[in-house]
């Protein structure tokens, strides 16, 4: 057996197995039975003399009874343990191949696992580690074939490999544009792994202590429209009650928003005043939808949305999974509710608070003015820290934070704002959700991180809900210009494949029928309609060459040679030979050494062999004897 072949059913088999590992999702001891595949594939190189057939059997008995533990005990996931077992089942197979056969099973258990992968993983080294996995499989389904044939070495196997990958590209790429989506999964989990979100969350609690770590993982990736400048504010939830240590919301009332002509509406909108923002979410522990404030529309892929009193809106079902979504929002727009009293509300014993707040307001004329004096005050006079000691006895922490260390993060400067205003009368509230984001000049996009987690305030003037940050600006580390373009290639990957939808679809059909839209076609620009009229029209150029080609090739070489050969074939078998479609024309050849045919039939398919695998097209005058030979052979038998 070549090595090259025996090459490439080791690799397959760790493909499939790496594809697993990758996704993080697995117990590595349930997956130790895969470390024999190093083992198995040494002694398969070497030529050592395989596993008995009992031994396998004994060892597949093993696996299953692994796997019903694993199951029932220990993962407790059918869909974890069949992972698990795949690569336990690599290990064993790899001691056993035998047959062709062997190999086949090996190629379809690394298919298996990369489509569980493909449940537990949406990063973009899955989509590199598919891409060679498919290339790897077509280049030994051809050696397999070839193989079978006995033609192996006689034979250029690069023009095939390259058609039949190409096809095979083709193929999968058009299946994946035509395959329908669905707004929501009908059944089953999710085992995509939740971002467990650090700094963002629908409470605040300064019950803890410590130095707070900033994790620079992706939250969310998003597309603005750039007639909207700094600062972004990504409004999550906001919370209305502090009891001394802890925010919460209270009174939080649901309602139901339905889709109405693919979207969302929370409110009537101007088209002409709306920001929109094209959001990449990833899978987080939370059902929030993040966006500018007063979102007025969203546009997403599911089938109903909650808005609750306090302008939070909620994705039900979310099931950790990443999603697209657009969103809406008029920063313009007025605030229909009126706020109650629970936005006064603060807890005994902030006297002290409410004097400093008066102090700080007390020639002030308008409640703006109050408010920015507050938040003047906060950024010029504290120092922004993540880290946080207890405060002395008998003082609360935002007493500790105000009047002693003067130290600490946005959850300490936004609450305190929020009782100063209480303090004096105005409404306020403290907002959880992201600040800013780095701005990646190779895709025109914002990453925002788990370290851009951020507290605000927003409070009631002049009949609308206002912003205010009393934080003080902190520089953050910008990554280097390799980690941008990395993150653009992850953000396409999650655009174009991970993200591709009905919408797109939709998109891809309009493009192809425009040219014949006359009235749409006037209010197009040139440009761009060229470009995509180009690149169609090349894709659909490429596939037709590639299909004239296979054409050309079988019917111009292999049509004539294989079936005359097939017809050899058909004749033998009449005439009681015992020939299976598994026999090559080596094997042939050895049956048939006892008969009277065989001087015939060897010349008949050395001639086989030469015009059918040869570097060299078909030769008209041995394609005569060919076909004079089957006439004898018919005749003889």
């Amino acid at each position: 057996m070549p090595i090259l072949y025996k090459a490439i059913t080791a690799v397959l088999a760790l493909t499939g197995c790496i594809s697993l590992i990758i996704t993080g999702e697995l117990n590595l001891i349930m997956c130790t039975g895969g470390i024999s595949i190093f083992a198995g594939y040494y002694r398969f190189f070497r030529g050592y003399e395989q596993a008995s057939k009992k031994a396998a059997a004994v060892l597949a008995q093993v696996a299953l009874f692994v796997f019903l533990t694993d199951t029932f005990v220990i993962s407790g996931d059918v869909f974890l343990s069949v992972a698990h077992m795949t690569i336990t089942f690599q290990g064993i197979k790899s001691f056993d191949l035998k047959e062709p056969w062997d190999h086949l099973q090996v190629y379809f258990m690394s298919l298996l696992q990369l489509i569980i992968a493909s449940e537990m993983t949406r990063a973009l080294a899955f989509g590199v580690i598919f891409v060679v996995f498919m290339l790897l499989l077509v280049t030994a389904m051809v050696l397999s074939h070839f193989l079978k044939e006995g033609s192996l070495g006689r034979v250029k196997i690069r023009q095939p490999v390259i058609m039949i990958a190409l096809l095979t590209i083709i193929s999968t790429s058009v299946l994946f544009v035509l395959i329908p989506r669905t707004p929501q999964r009908f059944f089953g989990k999710s085992h995509l792994r939740p971002i467990k979100t650090a700094g963002f969350s629908d409470r605040v609690d300064f019950g803890s202590f410590g130095t707070v770590k900033l994790d620079p993982t992706v939250v969310m990736r998003i597309e603005l429209d750039r007639s909207i400048s700094p600062p972004y504010y990504w409004r999550g939830v906001s919370l209305d009650h502090f009891d001394g240590r802890t925010w919460r919301a209270t009174e939080r009332n649901q309602d139901r928003i339905r889709r109405n002509n693919g979207e969302f509406l929370i409110f009537p909108y101007d088209r002409t005043k709306v920001v929109e923002q094209r959001i990449f979410l990833e899978p987080i522990d939370s059902d929030v939808i993040f966006g500018l404030m007063r979102m007025a529309s969203v546009t997403i892929e599911s089938y109903s949305l909650l808005h609750d009193s306090d302008q939070s809106i909620i994705l039900p079902g979310k099931l950790f999974r990443r999603i697209r979504y657009s969103v809406l929002s008029d920063l313009s727009a007025a605030d229909v509710r009126r706020p109650d009293g629970r936005y006064l509300r603060m807890p005994e014993g902030m006297d002290r608070i409410s004097d400093l707040a008066a102090s700080l307001t007390g020639s002030s004329q308008s409640d703006m003015q109050k408010a920015r004096n507050i938040e003047t005050y906060l950024m010029r006079t504290h120092t922004y820290s993540l880290t946080t000691a207890p405060p002395p006895p008998g003082m609360t922490v935002i007493e500790d934070f105000l009047f002693n260390s003067k130290k600490g993060y946005c959850e300490h400067y936004a609450t305190s704002m929020v009782l100063m205003l209480r303090g004096i009368g105005i409404h306020s509230r403290i907002v959880n959700g992201y600040y800013g984001g780095e701005e990646n000049e190779y895709g025109s996009y914002l990453i925002v991180r788990q370290s851009n987690a951020h507290s605000w305030v927003e409070a009631y003037i002049d009949g609308q809900w206002k912003i205010f940050d009393p934080t003080p600006a902190v520089a953050l580390r910008r990554p280097s210009a390799f980690s941008l373009f990395l993150d653009s290639l992850r953000m396409q990957w999650t655009r174009y494949v991970i993200g591709f939808s009905l919408d797109d679809q939709k998109e891809i059909i309009r493009s192809l029928t425009l040219p014949f839209d006359m009235k749409r076609l006037k209010d197009i620009q040139l440009m761009p309609f060229i470009s995509r009229t180009i690149v169609v029209v090349l894709a659909i150029y490429a596939v037709w060459m590639v299909i004239m080609l296979l054409k050309k090739l079988r019917k111009g070489r292999y049509e004539r040679v294989t079936k005359t050969y097939l017809d050899f074939r058909r004749i033998l078998s009449k005439r009681g030979f015992r020939i299976d479609g598994s026999m090559t024309a080596g094997d042939i050849r050895s049956a048939l050494r006892d008969s009277g045919i065989r001087e015939y039939a060897a010349e008949f398919l050395a001639l086989y062999e030469e015009q059918r695998f040869g570097s060299i097209g078909t030769d008209p005058d041995k394609m005569v004897r060919y076909r004079e030979l089957l006439e004898l052979i018919k005749r003889t038998t």
